[in-house]
């Protein structure tokens, strides 16, 4: 009798191990993992135009110049947004002119060149709103440049 109740003892603690086993893979992998696997909603963006800007390019066998038409995204929503870019947008656009100028037109004909300058231009805009957010206080107030958009391309 001892032996049964040896046996019965030890299919008791089996069940309830593999029932724990399961509850806690149930807890674990179950309906909780897809809210923690979520992915957080996107801040929302707008576009803030920086405007047209007409500068010489740093050739030095013919006088070239380019105008461009600079559109820049930035994190938040409405006017708000666009409020904050707008009242430093002297600064970024000094900053753009710059830039611009120590391009050659080789520079800026070719593949890929327009994706290049892009690229090189957001970095410029983003280290300005990184050295401007340094001296704001509130976070709404802070500028976060996402990316940049030409509306207009010309070399001459």
């Amino acid at each position: 009798m001892a032996k049964g109740k040896t046996i019965l003892l030890i299919v008791i603690v089996a069940i309830v191990a593999v029932l724990a086993g399961l509850g806690g893979a149930y807890f674990l992998f179950g309906k909780n993992s897809g809210a923690a696997a979520k992915e957080p909603p996107p801040t929302p963006t707008v576009i803030a135009k920086l405007g047209d800007i007409v500068v010489n390019l740093a050739d030095e066998d013919t006088p070239r110049y380019l105008r461009v038409g600079v559109n820049v995204e930035i994190e938040g929503q409405g006017e708000s947004a666009t409020k904050v870019f707008d009242e430093k947008s002297v600064v970024f656009k000094d900053r753009v002119i710059s830039f611009l100028r120590s391009k050659k037109s080789t520079d800026l004909i070719g593949d890929n060149s327009s994706d290049k300058l892009k690229g090189e231009m957001l970095k410029v805009l983003q280290d300005t709103a990184a050295e401007l957010n340094k001296k704001v206080q509130k976070k709404a107030d802070k500028i976060t440049i996402v990316n940049v958009y030409f509306s207009d391309f010309i070399i001459q």
